[in-house]
């Protein structure tokens, strides 16, 4: 392949890339702020504190906007040159599906490495300084919990109501909450007064509650208890308060590779908490990897697939995409519940998505899929040289 095609093939696939890339990048992080609007636009948050959670934000969605974008990058390049006949040409010129490789395997490789030092390098690091950057938004968020008379449900499976609330002593008088974290129980907290301080570490925003009753109805509605206190304290985290991930998955998320090897081969780690660990781990590996066995699936759909229309190529790449990571979130369940080994979990959609690229590939060399190929063209081209040669030494014998 010379260098001319190979460029013109790169560019082709350039193109759909850098657009799906941003679109689907620039769709997730949307989602992400609507989660934390309520919160954004109340309280005193700048546009460049805004900018700063988008950035930080932007290292963890790529890991799963790449191996999209690598997929539609060959889907729609594929599928537009087919529909413009363009493939048929190249098959005509003597030109195999294998010899267009080096162009295509440039570009997803490039993905798939950027992917890689993007997983195990700098998600782990915009992680923890995402959640220290939440944690402070999470301060500012205070005020939004005093106010008088009104119910307030800002924060998750909360719902607080204060009589009177003084923001510049942080007291409240006629303390009303009721507590839904715990599916199994529900708990409901009333109380005389109550003062608001966060801890040494800053990282718990604390109820102190006086003279008050706890009430814990269990889900059967069985057992009810209630209880008198002088003294109880609430403690909600400054990431909860701000709708954010568990502890536990927080805390794998902000975990480098090498400290998720140490910490799943711990004897204080129980089954469960290996499990877990290990599956962060296989995810960060396989999630990079597909970026390859996805781009390189994308070839033969674009070939086989006879229409003209690039919608035909969005949807093929949307639904395989969908199902590799719906096979990935079942088996990550799977995982963690014990059933299936962690690595099995987080590799088998590669291993399906391989053996579906591998099948395709070759329909794609199919001629009735793929057009003709060049040694029945040579074939019939010398049929035709001959059949000439006879019909002249014929015309040249008759008188």
């Amino acid at each position: 392949m010379g260098i001319t095609l190979y460029r013109y093939i790169l560019k082709e696939q350039l193109v759909p890339f850098a657009l799906a890339a941003f679109g689907l990048s620039f769709v997730l992080v949307a989602g992400r702020m609507m989660q934390l609007a309520r919160y954004l636009f109340t309280t005193s948050v700048t546009f460049m504190d805004l900018l700063q959670l988008i950035l930080l934000i932007l290292p963890k969605l790529l890991m799963f906007t790449l191996p999209m974008a690598a997929l539609m990058a060959t889907v729609l390049a594929f599928v537009r040159m087919n529909g413009d006949n363009e493939l048929t040409a190249l098959h005509s010129a003597g030109l195999s599906m294998h010899q267009l490789l080096p162009a295509i395997l440039t570009l997803v490789v490039a993905i798939t490495g950027f992917s890689y030092i993007n997983t195990l390098m700098v998600v782990p690091k915009a992680n923890k300084a995402f959640d220290i950057k939440l944690k402070s938004l999470g301060k500012a968020t205070v005020p939004l919990l005093l106010r008088d008379g009104v119910f307030i449900d800002v924060v998750p499976n909360l719902v607080f109501f204060f009589r009177s609330a003084d923001a510049s002593t942080m007291s409240i008088r006629g303390f009303f909450v009721e507590d839904q974290r715990h599916p199994e129980i529900r708990a409901t907290i009333v109380a005389q007064k109550a003062s608001i301080y966060l801890e040494k570490d800053e990282d718990h925003l604390v109820f102190r509650i006086e003279n008050g009753v706890i009430t814990r109805v269990p889900e059967n509605q069985k057992g009810a208890q209630a209880v008198s206190f002088k003294t109880y304290d609430l403690f909600l985290s400054l990431e909860e308060i701000m709708g954010g991930s568990a502890e536990n998955t927080r805390r794998r998320q902000n975990m480098t590779a090498m400290e998720l090897i140490r910490h799943s081969s711990a004897e204080t780690t129980s089954k469960e908490q290996e499990a877990s660990l290990l599956m962060e781990l296989h995810r960060r590996l396989a999630l990079p990897f597909s970026c390859l066995i996805l781009g390189i699936l994308g070839v033969p759909l674009g070939v086989v697939s006879r229409q003209k229309s690039r919608m035909t190529g969005i949807a093929l790449g949307l639904g395989i995409f969908l199902t590799y990571y719906v096979l990935l979130t079942a088996g990550r369940g799977l995982a963690e519940n014990l059933i299936i080994p962690p690595f099995a979990a987080a590799w088998g959609p590669n291993v399906l998505c391989a053996l579906l690229a591998g099948f395709l590939w070759m329909k794609a060399h199919d001629p009735a899929a793929s057009g003709p190929d060049m040694t029945s063209l040579e074939l019939w081209k010398n049929r035709l040289l001959f059949l000439g040669k006879r019909i002249r030494l014929s015309s040249k014998q008759k008188p």
